[in-house]
């Protein structure tokens, strides 16, 4: 609808997660083989989006997530994801200028960092040199349908025949799949977040919390502090959230007020830091918190993917498994969990 990088893919801080999201087999596997392909990654696609390992702590604030994480870094670690739970000192000591007041501890991980708008923009440098046409501002208008196929898709004044139909336009999908008649139960949080000027380097990891969703689940506004010192010497700050029935860019007086306030208190030095771009997105996610990987059940050549928790981390395993089941194949390992079939059983 826009520009390659235009929506949501590049409106992120760059984090390539390891130990949020669900710890079944094939999450665990995709975590592992996304964070391996990375690394040469940039050679393949011949572009440079800013890939590095770095630190990660989730900051934890109540003894109840200090519990649930004993386990979950237990089966992190034995599933090839090292991951351990340090003190309040160990913490301090990795991050000085913080203030670890009343903090319990965090989680410490080793995850992956990038340039979202240059991870964006490699792919589809790569791909058009492999051929393929990226037609920037076609928002798709609707779809020609015939019998269970889609032959044809609208994007203002012009139509593309098609022989198959990939939707993934994140948050966006189920506007876009409603479109062809089909109702996709994809919902969204708006988030806001923002970047510094360039400062001293004094935040040197990752710094999130470790009860984000209990954080914002059931709230219509909420702050779920995120802290990533990026390769320019700026600062990404994540995120405030609010349960909202729009999907726009927007961003909004209390969002940023209160995402400042936040930073200020973890990090008191950063009082007077200037900020010098901020950005709204949505965020999606399924009743279930799986991914939408698949073809629709309704038609014979439509094919959805999206709502991925550790979006930047798999894309590179991911993609290529979706390109195999697009192409006539299939993907090496089942993906019939992140099936859109299961929403019309």
């Amino acid at each position: 609808a826009h520009e390659v990088g235009g929506g949501t893919a590049a409106s992120c801080s760059g984090r390539a997660q390891v130990c949020e999201g669900l710890l079944d087999p094939l999450n665990i596997r995709l975590i592992v083989e996304g964070l391996s392909r990375h690394q040469s990654l940039e050679e393949e696609l011949g572009c440079r989006y800013d890939w590095r390992m770095t630190g990660l702590f989730l900051i934890i604030r109540a003894q109840s997530s200090r519990e649930a994480w004993l386990q979950r870094a237990a089966a992190l670690t034995a599933n090839g994801i090292p991951t351990e739970v340090v003190d309040r000192e160990t913490l301090q000591k990795a991050e000085p200028n913080m203030n670890a007041a009343g903090l319990l501890g965090a989680v410490y991980a080793r995850e992956g960092a990038l340039n979202p708008l240059k991870f964006s923009l490699a792919y589809a440098a790569a791909a058009r040199r492999r051929g393929a046409v990226i037609l920037g501002h076609s928002p798709v208008t609707g779809f020609e349908r015939r019998g269970r196929r889609i032959v044809a898709v609208c994007a203002r004044e012009k139509s593309f025949s098609c022989d198959k139909v990939a939707v993934m336009t994140g948050a966006w999908m189920a506007e876009t799949v409603r479109l062809a008649d089909v109702n996709l139960p994809v919902r969204f949080t708006h988030a806001e977040a923002m970047v510094t000027e360039r400062i001293p380097r004094m935040i040197f990891n990752n710094v999130e919390i470790s009860d984000f969703y209990e954080t914002i689940h059931g709230k219509r506004r909420a702050v779920a502090i995120g802290v990533h010192p990026q390769l320019d010497g700026s600062v990404a700050v994540s995120e405030s959230v609010t349960q909202t029935p729009l999907l726009d860019k927007r961003v909004s007086a209390w969002g940023l007020t209160a995402l400042a306030k936040a930073l200020a208190d973890l990090y008191p030095f950063m009082k007077k830091a200037r900020v010098v771009r901020a950005w709204g997105r949505p965020t999606s996610f399924t009743p279930d918190g799986e991914a939408l990987v698949g073809w629709l059940p309704q038609f014979d050549n439509l094919f959805v993917a999206g709502s991925l928790v550790e979006t930047i981390t798999v894309v590179p395993v991911l993609s290529e498994w979706i390109a195999a089941m697009m192409t006539g194949g299939e993907a090496p390992y089942s993906l019939n969990q992140f099936s859109p079939a299961r929403f019309f059983s």
